[in-house]
């Protein structure tokens, strides 16, 4: 047999009796290749890829005999220098490429904060033009891309790097899939499909988690249900969470379409990033090809893993099943154990579910599915004396003409009896009519045991419409707010956004201008400072960092709130570090700023 260059060929007895080492290795394969590759195999049979010895690199090469496996030794000291010289080079390139974009987010980020701010501005002038209201809507509408566009990309350049972390912290399932929906919904509705949640069971509504990866990766797959499946189509949405041992749960979310599926060839390429499938059907969807691999990386990061099935005209469905530590349900009301509920419910699975919840509170139920049934029950309420302490009813009712028959049942019940209606629905698009037909509330699906209780415990004892009231926007009248800023153009769109909530605002054009003001001021004139990050002269950690050490009496108790460019982890973790209260990321959420305002001055109001 001939080797070529460099090579060396080796024999050694493959058995107990004959362990692996230099000694038994014959003569002519002796000393530093022998001795490394003895100490890497160790007896195993499978070789290592590249084997370092006496300062060169060997490929070696088993191949399993009876009683004897033959190994080859080729040389590929050069090869493996050019491959690592290749490969230092395109990490060096990678790194100068995440630098790049996490350097550019910040100025990309400062002037879709202006083009945010100004439109919400004009959208909020009254008497504009009908035509000019619709540009502003899809100016709005546009930006909103732009911005997820670039969260996609830095997304993507911050997992490649490793520099992604999962922030766990206590989360409410409840809360958590409410903000799942409020965006996915309207995103079905707009899209023209039918929008179903399947909820299965939940074993523990309060879990350690990242709510803002899991819903993440929730709202890129619905989105891409929307996106992908034509009008008239339907987007399913399965969630669960299911008890796993060890105080663990595993939830469990399904998101399903009929729309354009995906062929198979394409399924193996689904997870690489910047691949689109190229098919006429698709050319006119916006997407940069990275969704996907974000999602796939940020599910494995919690733990998890995903699935996907799919076909080409007839849809995909995604599953994934991610592992999280289970925290503890408060305890229900115990005063509810023994009330007596009427429930009104035609969608049997939902009916199931409310039932069972019902029970695990301790409360007894009378289910109907249609109008005669409900009619009925009341009937035989009246002749054998039950009292019911609630009623529940859906939105939709087989049979019956639901806003009618609750009109008849509230003049039958009695005007003490608590009506509660059980619905996915916006409030305040049905509110007006079925308050009219006797309804003092309502209770949002998708049903959770504890949401369940509290507005059960709210309404018992003939509890009013006022636990439901929505609450009020913030009013900020009274405060005087520091603010340092120095875009003079997101100087005035803060001014104008903020002050229309009744704040008065002195603005700094950087971080030493805003140390000087608040020096200069007696104590208490400020209530709260709003602080920019990059700034010239003194950026906002310096200023924040000085501005506390100041010997006054309110420098270390008044409130600094970082509203900034710099939207990543680390960047809330250095303003936090730095002696801020609060970090908002720019674009400004105008009602995620007054409320972080109104909730840090409770008690500093004159």
């Amino acid at each position: 047999m001939a080797f070529a260059p460099g090579s060396h060929a080796l024999l050694y007895h493959n058995s107990a009796a004959s362990p692996l080492s230099p000694e038994s290795f014959p003569e002519s394969l002796t000393g530093p290749e022998a001795e490394a590759f003895a100490a890497a195999l160790d007896g195993a049979l499978e070789a290592p890829v590249f084997l370092h010895a006496g300062g060169e690199v060997y490929n070696p090469l088993l191949i399993p005999g009876e009683g004897a496996v033959c190994c080859l030794f080729q040389q590929v000291t050069a090869y493996y220098n050019r491959t690592r010289d290749t490969l230092d080079q395109a990490l060096m390139a990678s790194q100068a490429k995440t630098t790049f974009l996490s350097e550019m987010s910040h100025d990309i980020r400062t002037p879709m904060g202006a083009i945010v701010g100004l439109t919400d501005i004009a959208l909020a002038q009254e008497g504009a033009p009908t035509k000019v209201t619709e540009c502003l809507e899809k100016i709005k509408i546009a930006s909103g891309h732009m911005m997820s566009l670039l969260n996609e990309v830095l997304d993507m350049s911050r997992i490649e790097s490793g520099r992604v972390q999962i922030q766990a912290e206590p989360t409410n399932i409840a809360d958590l899939l409410h903000e799942i929906l409020i965006v996915a919904k309207p995103q079905a509705d707009s899209g023209g499909l039918e929008f179903v949640l399947n909820m299965g069971r939940i074993a523990c509504e309060n879990l350690t988690l990242d709510p803002v990866r899991l819903k993440q990766v929730c709202l890129n797959l619905l989105s891409n249900a929307v996106k992908y499946t034509p009008r008239g189509g339907r987007v399913e949405l399965g969630f669960a969470v299911l008890p796993a041992g060890d105080n663990t749960v595993n939830m469990h979310i399904q998101v399903k379409d009929n729309g354009l599926g995906m062929s198979r060839e394409f399924l193996m390429k689904l997870f690489t990033p910047f691949e689109r499938e190229e098919k006429s059907s698709v050319h006119k969807i916006q997407g940069t090809g990275l969704g996907m691999t974000i999602t796939k990386n940020l599910v494995e990061l919690m733990g998890g893993h995903i699935e996907v099935q799919s076909e080409t005209d007839k849809g995909s469905c995604f599953t994934l099943d991610i592992p999280f530590p289970a925290g503890e349900d408060p305890e229900p009301d115990g005063s509810l154990r023994g009330c007596k509920v009427l429930l009104l419910d035609s969608d049997e699975k939902q009916a199931e579910l409310t039932l069972a919840l019902l029970k695990e509170l301790g409360l007894q139920c009378d289910w109907a599915d249609n109008g005669d049934d409900a009619v009925m029950l009341v009937n035989d309420a009246d002749i054998f004396g039950t009292e019911y302490q609630f009623l529940l009813a859906a939105d939709k009712l087989r049979g019956a003409e639901i806003t009618i028959l609750l009109s008849e049942l509230r003049g039958r019940l009695g005007p003490k009896l608590p009506i509660l209606l059980l619905t996915a629905s916006d409030w305040s698009q049905i509110e007006y009519v079925f308050t009219r037909s006797g309804v003092d509330g309502y209770i949002p699906l998708p049903l959770f045991k504890s949401r369940l209780a509290a507005s059960l415990s709210a309404y018992l004892g003939g509890g009013g419409r006022q636990a439901m009231e929505e609450p009020a926007r913030c009013d900020l009248s009274g405060l005087r707010l520091l603010l340092a800023e120095d875009n003079e153009l997101n100087r005035e769109i803060a001014g104008e956004l903020i002050g229309d909530a009744g704040a008065v605002i002195d603005c700094a054009e950087d971080g030493r201008q805003a140390v000087d003001m608040f020096a200069a001021s007696p104590p208490g004139t400020y209530d709260a400072i709003l602080m920019d990050v990059q700034m010239p002269v003194m950026n906002g950690l310096e200023a924040t960092a000085k501005l506390r050490s100041l010997p006054r009496p309110d420098a270390g108790t008044i409130p600094i709130i970082a509203m900034t460019a710099n939207a990543f982890v680390e960047d809330v973790k250095k303003s936090l570090e730095a002696g801020m209260d609060a970090h908002l990321s720019k674009p400004l959420d105008i009602d995620k700023v007054l409320s972080t305002i109104d909730s840090l001055t409770r008690g500093r109001r004159p």
